[in-house]
């Protein structure tokens, strides 16, 4: 159940950090727009999941340590959207 809940919480983490890369550098097609949406949110699951699983802090809740699956979730989201953003060409046209 904590995997579960973890992928959720990075989920919604990494559609964050996509949707606030989309709009502080808007792609230049609807393809693109998708790519980065899909790009935040695989990438916010896996964070999640793996900084339940090296990190033991904060409070738990169904046996999930959720701030630094928040954290892990936000950090590697950011990190896979500004690559694609600047190597991949995923902003502006």
């Amino acid at each position: 159940m904590a995997v579960v809940l973890n992928i959720i919480l990075g989920v919604i983490a990494g559609a964050g950090v996509a949707f606030l890369g989309n709009m502080i550098k808007t792609p230049g097609t609807e393809l693109k727009k998708m790519l980065t949406l899909a790009v935040g949110i695989i990438l916010g699951g896996l964070g999640s999941v793996a900084g339940d699983q090296l990190l033991n802090y904060g409070p738990t809740f169904l046996d999930s340590n959720f701030v630094p699956a928040i954290v892990g979730g936000v950090v590697l989201a950011f990190v896979g959207v500004y690559a694609g953003k600047k190597w991949l060409h995923l902003g502006i046209a």
